[in-house]
């Protein structure tokens, strides 16, 4: 039997964009991170999909000013923030993007985002300053296994290869590191993350 083809890429205005942010909060609603974030959700679990399905609509929201999308038609997507965008462009749709955050998430889930990105930004390497930052990498449990993961994020990579980019990201899945090194991310440091007491990892790529 052949292998079924690889959906090509498309950015999130050539799909359905609530759809694929549904497929993000399936694929991330047992990640210690937006565990964390949704804390004042904890007790009803229908409630936490929305809102981590508006959380991935406004990280699309960001990604598509700043960086880029792309989508495996509506089973998941990858952000990502370039080193395209002016700091001021940054700046502007982060503030944006954290004020909408704090809204959402509630005071207690927004303390938890806060202080847990915060953490995490002091351990990013000076080195990794001006990399390419893979955000998210989603695809929904049951779209799993077919390769979507790697068809998402081929074409960035091999953007950021012919720019001379190096990209970088962080996971709490230690299961997704070999993906990631068959990708060619192979600078790995470990790091534990004390809002979520759980062990997290920074995976670096240089330019291959």
């Amino acid at each position: 039997m052949c292998a079924p083809a690889l959906p090509h890429p498309t950015p999130p205005d050539m799909t359905d964009t609530a759809s694929v942010c549904r497929s993000l909060a399936e694929a991330f609603v047992d990640d210690p991170f937006y565990r964390a974030v949704t804390v004042e959700s904890a007790t009803d679990e229908a409630r936490r999909q929305q809102v981590l399905t508006r959380y991935f609509e406004l990280a699309i929201e960001e990604g598509s000013a700043i960086g880029e999308i792309q989508c495996a038609g509506t089973d998941g997507a990858s952000v990502w923030i370039t080193n395209e965008a002016s700091n001021a462009e940054i700046a502007r749709h982060g503030a944006a993007r954290s004020r909408a955050l704090a809204t959402l998430l509630g005071a207690k889930g927004y303390a938890n985002y806060s202080r847990i990105c915060a953490a995490m930004a002091e351990r990013v390497p000076a080195n990794l300053a001006q990399a390419w930052y893979l955000s998210i990498l989603g695809v929904r449990p049951a779209a799993r296994g077919q390769r979507f993961a790697h068809a998402i994020l081929e074409s960035t990579l091999r953007r950021a290869d012919r720019l001379g980019g190096t990209c970088f990201l962080e996971t709490f899945n230690p299961l997704s590191i070999p993906f990631y090194e068959r990708l060619g991310f192979e600078q790995k440091m470990s790091f534990f993350e004390e809002v979520t007491a759980r062990p997290y990892w920074i995976l670096a790529r240089r330019v291959v």
